[in-house]
């Protein structure tokens, strides 16, 4: 499933989940050779979605695979292919014609094939997961880079005249909603045509009208509505609009939730009111399925997260699927959302290089606009521990915020920052993120409060002293299972002991409003023998999970969880 509802009752779709032909290509001879006209003979198969690497054989496998679907339509038909997430470079082909290029591993992307004929038609895709110093990530990352195509491919056939986009504001006044409804429709006809365009909420009218498009052009609309009493959004107390727009043969489905996001006296504060903000970081990640995450267990982990305590997720470090946002909207979950910029190894050169750049603007556009109706996301993040000291990094700093607030104005900016004290970036963001591990890789856990009293002081003197502040990663790692008398190193006890004193001290401090244990669940790290990083990686995981890679609970869940349900504002 690609959400938790249905996106058209009038659109005819098809996923083309299940196996399609897949070929492994590590000397990257496909394109010479020319793959895409001629597909090889392989014996293998590989689900969609799904990640290479779960594969026998291909466990550490990075680089160069490519796919096969045959697809047979009945008559000519206009089709959109979606790819709603693909690992790396992406090269698309269709009988041999390339359709298109797309770059990065957590967004959809899409190709618009008019007039396709009836009969039996090849998809090839040629995807390539390997990391170097611009891609994003880059070739240093603290998580395992799977391959593959990671989640659903889908198949809409579209009329002459398609809904092509469909985006909804609102602006609040109280329980006043002054809701613009912005609608694109698109001609693929010879002839210009009009059609009665409906809006309907929950199934009730509530505008229709009709519209003239021309032949072969795209109409851009506005529809302008007052709605009365609306009910808001609220953490804990999830409240959906489900709006459908609808012509003679199309349809499109989005679903929003009324809701204010701003920030006073170093809080988060919805509808008017402060949330202390209890969460933990989420990779969507497991030892069996990769990234390609199934719903079944979004739902079972999203039940662990509220048996926690937590009213808040943060997506560690990329797009996380609709359908977990979805799930979030419905139970009143607030997300950070971020682009996967993981960049504690990444040097001033590389953000000073363009491609690398254009790549994360991207990035945050395609971010944006498919989360862009989730009430759940809170938090557009721009990047994670990159070298925060430096000017380089402003000038790429200012780049991504100026894109985030053209696109959006609705919720906050932020990112996360290893170097609190030296961060010349504070000034710039509605909220600050702080990663920092006292108790597992420096000092004490009780270092934390020495260091956010420096904090403090300079955020003060950098102007920034009201800005809200998150405690963004914090923890030690503890396998599942080690337990002893008194805690040590890599045992669940002395994990619970970090989590739990560093929780106290930040609720201690008045400034900040909230924090995100690092993190939810154990996850594979990208341990290699010739790498001189991330050596700590016992089992060749990350295990700073407050449950392990199966989702059992380690003491520090329980220490949690006693503590998130304890603190009740």
């Amino acid at each position: 499933m690609l959400r938790t509802f249905r996106q058209h009752n009038i659109r005819v779709t098809e996923l083309l989940d299940g196996p399609w032909d897949f070929a492994k290509d590590p000397l990257k001879a496909g394109l010479e050779e020319k793959w895409f006209e001629r597909f090889p003979h392989s014996p293998q198969a590989l689900h969609v979605p799904s990640c290479w690497n779960n594969e026998l054989g291909m466990y550490e496998y990075e680089g160069v695979g490519w796919y096969r679907k045959k697809l047979t339509l009945s008559d000519k038909q206009h089709v959109r292919l979606i790819f709603h997430a693909v690992q790396g470079h992406s090269d698309v082909y269709l009988d041999g014609q390339h359709l298109g290029y797309h770059y990065g591993g957590f967004t959809p992307f899409e190709f618009l094939v008019p007039s396709l004929a009836a009969g039996e038609h090849e998809l090839i895709i040629r995807t390539d997961s390997t990391l170097d110093s611009f891609t994003i990530p880059t070739e240093q990352v603290d998580w395992f880079h799977y391959g593959g195509i990671i989640r659903s491919v889908e198949l809409q056939f579209l009329p002459d005249l398609y809904i092509e986009q469909l985006k909804i504001d609102y602006e609040l006044q109280g329980a006043e909603a002054e809701v613009s409804v912005q609608v694109q429709l698109r001609s693929l006809l010879t002839d210009a045509l009009v059609t009665r365009l409906v809006l309907s909420e929950g199934g009730q009218e509530l505008h229709a009208e009709e519209v003239l498009v021309e032949a072969g052009q795209v109409l851009n609309h506005v529809i302008n509505l007052q709605l009365a009493e609306v009910r808001l959004w609220n953490v804990g107390k999830p409240e959906l609009y489900t709006f459908q727009l609808r012509t003679e043969h199309d349809d499109k489905i989005e679903r929003i939730g009324f809701r204010t996001i701003e920030t006073r006296d170093h809080r988060i504060l919805i509808n008017g009111a402060p949330v202390y903000l209890k969460g933990v970081n989420r990779h969507e990640e497991h030892p069996e399925w990769g990234f390609a995450f199934p719903p079944k267990l979004m739902h079972k982990e999203l039940d662990i997260i509220l048996e926690l305590g937590c009213n808040t997720v943060r997506g560690s470090h990329y797009p996380q699927s609709s359908y977990w946002l979805d799930l979030l909207d419905e139970h009143g979950l607030v997300f950070w959302s971020e682009i996967p910029i993981w960049g504690c190894f990444l040097p001033n050169e590389t953000v000073s290089e363009p491609l690398f750049r254009d790549r994360a603007l991207t990035m945050i556009e395609e971010m944006i606009g498919t989360h862009y109706h989730h009430p759940s996301v809170a938090f557009w993040s721009v990047h994670n521990e990159i070298d925060t000291r430096t000017q380089e990094a402003y000038a790429f700093t200012e780049a991504l915020i100026g894109l985030v607030r053209k696109l959006d104005t609705s919720r906050l900016v932020t990112y996360a920052t290893m170097h609190p004290l030296e961060d010349i970036l504070l000034p710039l963001f509605d909220v600050i993120g702080i990663n920092k591990y006292f108790g597992w890789y420096e000092g004490e856990v009780s270092g934390f409060k020495g260091m956010l009293e420096q904090f403090h002081k300079r955020a003060e003197q950098l102007g920034a002293g009201d800005t809200p502040v998150l405690m963004t990663e914090f923890g030690g790692a503890g396998l599942f299972g080690d337990v002893g008398w008194e805690p040590r190193l890599f045992s669940e006890d002395y994990q619970a002991h970090i989590v739990t004193e560093a929780l106290n001290i930040f609720r201690a401090d008045p400034k900040i409003g909230g924090t995100y244990i690092w993190q939810f669940a154990d996850i594979r790290g990208d341990l290699k023998s010739s790498s001189r990083n991330f050596r700590d990686r016992a089992r060749g995981f990350n295990n700073k999970g407050l449950v392990n890679e199966y989702r059992k609970p380690k003491q520090s869940f329980r220490e949690v969880r006693r503590i998130y349900q304890s603190w009740t504002d």
